[in-house]
């Protein structure tokens, strides 16, 4: 693969993917940050971490303030990366088929900041956890799972060994291990995890059902578009008649005219098959 053929792959990647490999490539770095420092014997923490992690204490966060946002792109242990990128993966793919790339980047972020937030309030006021530093993509994961729940809570994914299950359920597994988990080794990332459900939460019901959604192009992409790569001809099938029940939906509430260009194609389409 030469260069050119590199920097056309890049520049064509999803929005998850670019994701993906952005926490891969902090990660390497963070990797190589730490083995730099065990050969010089400097014992210390994580350079990386020390600078971009967030501080449980408060004094220490107003000395970084820009860790509420960078802390989500770091990770020191390489099965916690892997856990988080399968994750962000399949549901981070799933997340664009009903929302698009910008609501995925806002839901990143801010899923982030608002976990890095009850983190710094449940240690100052009454948590006291055992964590000093926070990292992680976990919250922001969460609150793009809990907005997904929320917009398409039947919708059912095809788990190996254990069959379909619907996103609502999985959703409430993941915030009930959370929960249980408070009291654990890991509380203030189960803090975190609850700081970016409240966000996914909030912002999607205020997005549904309280603020108007603007119109915009290319509201629904074709089943076989990019991100369903991976997906098996039953999801594909499911995930396209989700789609179509949503327009059908919709058109009952507000009417025909209320659909886009791009809505209008994609019912013309479906009407052929």
């Amino acid at each position: 693969m030469n260069l050119n053929q590199i920097k056309y792959k890049l520049k064509n990647l999803s929005v998850v993917e670019k994701y993906i490999y952005l926490l891969v490539l902090v990660f390497f770095i963070t990797y190589l940050v730490q083995t730099i420092q065990i050969a010089q014997n400097n014992i210390q923490t994580n350079l990386v971490i020390n600078y971009f992690g967030l501080y449980a204490d408060f004094k220490m966060f107003l000395l970084h303030f820009y860790s509420i946002f960078t802390y989500s792109f770091i990770h020191i242990r390489f099965f916690h990366l892997l856990f988080n990128l399968i994750i962000l993966y399949y549901i981070g793919n799933l997340f664009v088929d009903f929302f698009d790339d910008k609501q995925f980047q806002i839901y990143f972020i801010f899923g982030g900041i608002f976990g890095g937030i009850f983190f710094l309030l449940a240690n100052h006021f009454f948590l006291n956890t055992t964590q000093n530093i926070l990292i992680g993509a976990s919250a922001s994961i969460t609150a793009i799972l809990v907005g997904l729940a929320v917009k398409a809570p039947n919708y059912e994914i095809n788990l190996r060994f254990i069959g379909h299950v619907k996103l609502w359920i999985l959703t409430i597994i993941w915030l009930a291990i959370s929960f249980a988990s408070l009291s654990g080794t890991n509380s203030g990332g189960q803090i975190a995890h609850l700081g970016g459900a409240f966000f996914g939460l909030i912002y999607t019901y205020l997005k549904l059902y309280s603020i108007p959604l603007k119109r915009k192009k290319n509201t629904l992409k074709t089943v076989y578009k990019k991100s369903d790569y991976g997906l098996t001809k039953h999801q594909k099938d499911r995930l396209h008649q989700q789609k179509v029940d949503y327009l059908l939906d919709k058109i009952s509430k507000s009417g025909y005219n209320s659909l886009t260009k791009a809505e209008r194609d994609f019912l013309a389409r479906a009407s052929k098959r």
